[in-house]
């Protein structure tokens, strides 16, 4: 008598890989486009502008099944003394954490970034995913907030949309005759505005060679707005853009040009223009809870999402606390803003590198 036989399915192993650090496999932007958690500072094209702005190691981890890519995590070695070194996922980025099918391939990426950080001897690994995703890590709820709002085919209903207050505003500002156009030829004007929007707000200035790289490397997911008045540029943003969401990232103004209220202009001539260009979500980044920014951006009437940073604390017992509002760093503030903005484009851009 034959035996009978029975088919049981073995589940196929998974494997953790790293992606070589000129390597682009078309599989990677694949997989970030197409999970609903991918952001821009997911994609290799990022990797690039970093490379070429830091020159830190990357590793970007991804984890195959059956030779079908099921995660991905990008992960950088960021500071330098006197700050503490560490793996961050992404730097100079607002998302970036673990994208996995499971929870099995999450807990595989994250030891992976885990692994690399006692190697290399890193207090820690961050992960900025918008919401935490391991119950044991410690997680910032109450620091980061985003803020977005749904881009209208009608003017008019994106209008209504914001506060009237702001409102108010902005017809003050379309009186003016202030113009805006999008281009990718006015960085040199952009960086001026950008150093003395930063030496302003008492930080230290990115390096030239993140926004010339944007430019370079990115293509059509990079662009500039300008904002001119006769003629003259008094605001700029350089802005990222992925699948239907556009994010002005970066943006200076001239001080002297509030009073004819560029700083809500300047958005309000992306929000007025996204639906055409075939966008359908402005993201307006990531603003500190109790600054400045947060408030003005609360007045576009987008409501504050927390962002639920996770730390994976390797050598290190509490998460740091690089937030400008800490006490501790008012002194240094106050001197920043006392500084020469051309002193502060040279000396920034060596500070920057350093914080993690």
């Amino acid at each position: 008598m034959l035996a009978r036989r029975y088919d049981v399915a073995v589940a196929s192993p998974l494997v953790l890989r790293t992606l070589a650090d000129h390597d682009e496999d078309p599989r990677w932007n694949a997989y970030v486009e197409a999970h609903p958690d991918g952001t821009f500072y997911h994609l290799v094209e990022w990797r690039r502008v970093l490379r070429r702005t830091y020159g830190r190691p990357s590793y970007l981890l991804y984890a195959e099944r059956d030779d079908r890519v099921v995660g991905v995590l990008p992960v950088y070695e960021s500071g330098g003394k006197p700050f503490t070194r560490a793996l961050v996922s992404v730097p100079v980025g607002v998302g970036g954490g673990v994208l996995a099918d499971d929870d099995e391939v999450a807990l595989l990426l994250r030891d992976g970034a885990r692994g690399i950080a006692h190697r290399e001897a890193l207090a820690y690994v961050e992960l900025k995913s918008e919401k935490g995703r391991f119950d044991d890590l410690y997680t910032k709820r109450d620091l980061y907030f985003t803020f977005r709002q749904e881009l209208f085919a009608d003017p008019e209903a994106q209008m209504s949309a914001i506060p009237r207050k702001t409102r108010a505003v902005l017809r003050e500002s379309e009186r003016a005759k202030l113009r805006a156009t999008y281009n990718r030829d006015d960085l040199e004007p952009f960086i001026d505005l950008y150093a003395l929007s930063l030496r302003n707000l008492g930080t230290p200035m990115f390096p030239r060679e993140l926004f010339v790289a944007s430019i370079e490397e990115l293509g059509d997911r990079c662009d500039l707005l300008t904002v001119r008045q006769t003629g003259r540029i008094i605001g700029c943003v350089m802005n990222y853009y992925f699948k239907d969401v556009m994010l002005p990232f970066f943006a200076g103004t001239l001080p002297e040009a509030r009073d004819v209220g560029v700083n809500n202009y300047i958005y309000w001539a992306m929000l007025e223009t996204g639906y055409a260009r075939g966008y359908r979500t402005f993201d307006f980044g990531r603003s500190k809870a109790g600054t400045g920014a947060f408030k003005f951006k609360k007045h576009f009437g987008m409501t504050p999402e927390p962002l639920e940073y996770q730390y994976d604390l390797v050598t290190i017992d509490e998460p740091p606390n690089f937030n400008p509002t800490n006490p501790k760093y008012a002194k240094a503030i106050e001197t920043w803003q006392r500084l020469p903005v051309g002193l502060t484009k040279r000396v920034g851009p060596f500070i920057s590198k350093r914080l993690p």
